[in-house]
């Protein structure tokens, strides 16, 4: 599945999980196997809750292929097929390209309601969205240089050790407090990251600020040490040589709306901001739905960066 079907079936479940009673049930990508334990189906997205005294399923299959236009009338036949087979009260259809002719009117003869998610301008939005993008801005810790600080006393042999490991750039710190193995590198991030004022003057998209930062591990409960083959080394301070820089990017919004086919009826406005954080497409989304008197803020992984 590709990560924009991801993201179609995550939009619509949370519109959906949201505008439903209080004790609905909302999963996405259900595996559904026969009793032999092959998989015989798969549901976008499952609704299952009670109203009054009736329990309701409710089915909602999501289509993303531009490349292919609007939904054909075959689609409408296969979610008809499901709601007879797997015993579900209702059945929607959603899809970004819309549908063809006739499978808007297959639908509506067998009771398979139609529903639509489409890119909009920004200006279709103008009554409740008044930002056109989002700033993100993010600190870049780059390390150049460290000098380790042991104690003096220690042996030939164990200062050795020490520097080959060093030398074979196979130098690993552990952290007496977690137990956790980390690179140098963290060591430094975390030290800036204690010295706020280090970044206060940062200028976005500016040349780089050096930074010299001598950190003492003073606390026996609270130190680093590095694990050698001649045993475990205290790390008494580290100096610290690097350059801190303030990178801002504009995200430019995506503004999207759900609704249903013929009526134009809006179920959710969504305006979203996505980026990218380490190898994870994420978004900012928020949404705006008339059956709901609030408005709507998350941030949503749309899953892994495609390669």
């Amino acid at each position: 599945m590709t990560n924009s079907g991801k993201k179609l079936e995550g939009l619509v479940a949370f519109v959906e999980k949201t505008l439903l009673p209080q004790g609905f049930e909302v999963k996405t990508n259900q595996h559904v196997l026969d009793e032999d334990g092959v998989q015989i189906a798969e549901f976008d997205i499952e609704a299952k809750g009670k109203l009054g005294s009736t329990e309701i399923a409710w089915l909602i299959e999501c289509r993303d292929r531009p490349s292919q236009g609007p939904a054909p009338g075959s689609w409408i036949e296969q979610l008809v097929g499901r709601r007879s087979r797997f015993g579900f009260n209702k059945v929607t259809a959603v899809s970004t390209t819309g549908f063809a002719k006739g499978a808007e009117e297959y639908a509506e003869k067998e009771g398979i309601e139609l529903r639509e998610v489409r890119a909009l301008e920004p200006k279709y939005f103008s009554d409740w969205l008044q930002i056109g993008s989002m700033t993100l801005s993010k600190t870049v810790y780059e390390l150049k240089h460290a000098r380790l600080d042991i104690d003096p006393e220690e042996t030939e042999e164990r200062k050795k050790a020490l520097r080959e490991l060093i030398g074979a750039n196979k130098l690993i710190l552990r952290a007496i407090k977690t137990g956790e193995s980390v690179e140098v590198n963290n060591a430094f991030l975390a030290a800036v990251s204690e010295n706020t004022k280090l970044a206060e003057d940062l200028v976005p998209n500016g040349p780089g600020k050096p930074v010299k930062l001598y950190v003492n591990y003073t606390n026996d409960n609270d130190h680093y040490v590095v694990d050698t083959n001649l045993g475990a080394i205290r790390i008494k301070g580290i100096a610290f040589k690097g350059e801190l820089s303030l990178k801002e990017t504009k995200i430019p919004v995506e503004t999207t709306q759900y609704h249903r086919t013929g009526t134009e009826e809006v179920i959710s406005q969504v305006a979203a901001f996505p980026f990218e954080v380490e190898d994870k497409n994420v978004a900012v989304e928020i949404h705006r739905m008339p059956d709901s008197e609030y408005m709507h803020v998350l941030l949503r992984n749309a899953g892994k960066k495609s390669k």
